[in-house]
């Protein structure tokens, strides 16, 4: 059973946006299944390159949006995101050190992101970049 079903709770308007965030919740998804399935030390090395990966290209989208459209709390924003990828950082040298807790730490954070970052930060800027082209 998936820990988040995408509905409009998730969802920018944006599309490029909403498909980058439901791969997002995609990921946070295959690791809680894992961890349920107690599969979460099998997949957690892969999950976190892949999360890592597909996080800086997501972050670049929508930071080259705030520079072409001229997004206010850009800055503020960025450095957000700088965090995240700081933390998703910090996680995975937990996973390489074999940290007994990492899965449940990691998935913890996703929950976070999703409900903090996607869910309230990310509503702020669809006023300045809803129906422009993002790609």
């Amino acid at each position: 059973m998936a820990l988040f079903i995408w509905d409009d709770s998730l969802a920018t308007g944006i599309e490029a946006i909403d498909n980058q965030h439901k791969k997002l919740v995609s990921l946070v998804n295959q690791l809680h299944d894992a961890m349920r399935e107690r599969k979460a030390k099998e997949v957690i090395g892969g999950l976190f390159t892949e999360l890592k990966d597909y996080t800086v290209y997501h972050f670049a989208t929508e930071e080259r949006a705030f520079k072409d459209y001229g997004y206010a709390a850009a800055a503020e924003h960025a450095s957000s995101h700088k965090r995240l990828i700081d933390s998703l950082d910090e996680l995975a040298q937990k996973e390489a050190r074999g940290e007994l807790a990492v899965s449940v730490d990691t998935l913890t954070f996703l929950i976070d992101w999703v409900k903090t970052h996607i869910m309230k930060e990310d509503k702020l800027y669809v006023p300045t970049l809803k129906g422009k082209h993002i790609a």
